[in-house]
């Protein structure tokens, strides 16, 4: 019985709640209200929405100019290095070339003008004096 009591009680209370509004009829003070707090809500809503969107954009921006840099430094950095692998490949040719020009000088300048050996003696290494008499240092 005390069971009945309290699902009738319960059964009245709920049902109040849900036919008062219907049967007293709405405020027009509460109804403005809450329309007005439902725009302010969208409205907010809306708002964050273009916030967050507008903060993903930037996001995306920065990220693009970041790899932009990234790339550029890359691109430059690699033209820096095959000018420095030029400019050694250039330094070393004209290395080859310098000792190859001496080689040639010393060969073809033959034997009485070598270099002297022997200063004091005003001998050279081939045993040739100041003008060619053939004069040996030994």
């Amino acid at each position: 019985m005390r069971f009945l009591i309290t699902f009738a009680a319960v059964l009245g209370f709920a049902s109040a709640s849900v036919i008062a509004p219907i049967a007293y009829g709405a405020n027009a003070g509460d109804v403005q209200a809450a329309v007005i707090d439902a725009t302010v809500a969208a409205q907010d809503h809306a708002r964050a929405i273009g916030e967050n969107q507008a903060r993903a954009a930037e996001a995306v921006r920065q990220v693009a100019e970041t790899n932009r840099d990234l790339h550029e430094n890359a691109y430059w950095n690699n033209v820096a290095a095959s000018q420095n692998y030029v400019a050694a490949a250039q330094a070393q040719t004209a290395a080859l070339n310098g000792a190859a020009v001496a080689y040639r000088a010393a060969h073809l300048a033959g034997p009485a003008y070598a270099p002297l050996a022997y200063a004091g003696l005003g001998l050279n290494a081939y045993g040739y004096g100041p003008y060619g008499l053939g004069l040996h240092a030994w």
